[in-house]
């Protein structure tokens, strides 16, 4: 049984007559986006020791890796996983441009019987995020019928795993009804220019109940910061979040009561930032190091959590 188990309770084919998800039994994840560079045994361990981080979240569209490579690793470092199963947009994508449901769902088809059950069983697998960039097409964006649909699918593939859209409830189509039946969370990442953090978690706590959807908090690390810090970000013209930033929003979205976890995005050992630097690097200095942590020990509490299965 997962940490997150509880938002994926056994739904009927068509309406889920559960509440909103509860919050998890446990302390609630903290981790990263991306991880690449320390995709490996040394260098998760090496990520959870300097940050406690104990959830990821990838993307891969290779069934063969995550359950020979990924997932295994994952586990024996005591990391929970979070993935994107069906590939990037131009997988599911119609020649006009258009979100195709029935693409999306030929992509998440092999992963059935694939062997990732077992990992889904034992609590490494926690979570399938549906959609990343959901109004991101250049025709037709997915609408609430079609996220809510998505959703029910991978329920019928996978009863026992959580589903989410990284998209804040506000910006979340209306599906019809005006509430989802299948979609279990979405992810609400904070970045400075949002405005004020408090009325931001009130606002999309609001819309997501609304919604009938949890909250995974996120936090744009590389990309959200105000310029105090005054590291450019990811992208030209952003910047980077500093320590007090990072403690400061970070500490307001993870006290929301029934938050699931906090996703930061993102920590990255091998891509270049709009400056040149190495992402990575300017988490890796003891102010943002020390900020980081401190938010996972706000999330998950001083103790080390132990791996899945074990």
């Amino acid at each position: 049984m997962t940490l997150w188990w509880l938002l994926a309770c056994a739904r009927p084919a068509e309406v889920r007559v559960a509440p909103p998800p509860e919050p998890p039994t446990g302390a609630p994840l903290f981790g990263f986006w991306g991880m690449n560079g320390y995709l490996t045994p040394d260098g998760l361990a090496d990520v959870q020791e300097r940050f406690g981080a104990t959830v990821l979240q990838t993307a891969t569209r290779h069934p063969e890796y995550a359950v020979q490579t990924l997932l295994p690793m994952a586990r024996d470092a005591g990391f929970r996983v979070t993935l994107r199963l069906t590939g990037d947009h131009p997988r599911y994508t119609t020649p006009d441009g258009d979100f195709d449901l029935a693409a999306w769902k030929g992509m998440l088809d092999p992963w059935s019987g694939s062997g990732v059950e077992a990992f889904i069983d034992d609590g490494t697998l926690v979570g399938h995020m549906l959609l990343d960039d959901i109004h991101n097409f250049e025709g037709q964006d997915p609408d609430g019928a079609a996220l809510d649909e998505m959703a029910r699918y991978s329920h019928e593939l996978f009863p026992d795993l959580m589903v989410f859209v990284r998209e804040r409830a506000t910006e979340m189509p209306e599906p019809p009804g005006g509430r989802y039946h299948h979609v279990d969370a979405v992810v609400h990442q904070y970045k400075a220019s949002h405005g004020d953090v408090d009325r931001f978690v009130v606002v999309e706590g609001a819309r997501a109940k609304a919604l009938g959807v949890g909250v995974i908090a996120g936090l744009n690390i590389a990309n959200g910061g105000d310029g105090s810090s005054g590291q450019p970000g990811w992208q030209e013209g952003r910047y980077a979040m500093s320590g007090a930033e990072i403690l400061a929003y970070g500490s307001r979205l993870a006290d929301e009561p029934g938050v699931l976890g906090l996703l930061a995005w993102e920590y990255d050992g091998e891509e270049r930032w709009s400056d040149g630097s190495v992402g990575s690097a300017w988490f890796d200095q003891e102010a943002q190091r020390s900020a980081l942590l401190g938010l996972s020990r706000r999330l998950v509490g001083a103790t080390a959590v132990a791996p899945p299965g074990r």
